[in-house]
């Protein structure tokens, strides 16, 4: 108790989540009867501010793969439709700045998240990329090398 006798009670803290590809694809595809609504008024919670949403770069990954490879997406629809989702503010994401790049790059070439990340992240630290493959050579803010 504190002062006249009343008790303080704890600020509510609001419950925070961290995204599953699963629940982003049922929310972005909208194709199943039982888990699309339930993304959809998971979203709608989190808009609210009743709940907090958290996604790691590792599940956008993800999501990019199943999109442009389970799904059959160009990989330039699948950076579409995860775009405006990442730019949401009702997201917390993680190296937001760093994923809408990979994004951007994505959507310009034929080159995986994975790779798109990488050239985003040597290019934010101006390093160089080791690797075998040319395919970075479709970028012209990196450098790639293979090592020898």
């Amino acid at each position: 108790m504190v002062g006249g006798g009343r008790e303080e009670r704890p600020a509510a803290v609001t419950p925070r989540y961290h995204l599953d590809a699963n629940v982003v694809l049922r929310f972005l595809r909208n194709d199943d009867a039982r888990q699309s609504p339930a993304s959809a008024r998971l979203f709608a919670n989190a808009k609210s501010g009743s709940v907090r949403l958290s996604i790691s770069a590792v599940t956008i990954a993800e999501i990019f793969y199943v999109l442009s490879r389970v799904y059959k997406s160009s990989r330039a629809d699948a950076a579409g439709k995860l775009l405006p989702f990442i730019h949401s503010d009702v997201i917390d994401v993680e190296s937001r700045r760093r994923v809408l790049d990979s994004l951007q790059r994505a959507a310009k070439t034929d080159l995986d998240f994975g790779d798109c990340y990488l050239a985003s992240t040597a290019a934010e630290h101006g390093d160089r990329i080791a690797s075998f493959d040319g395919d970075f050579k479709a970028f012209g803010d990196v450098t790639a090398e293979a090592p020898r």
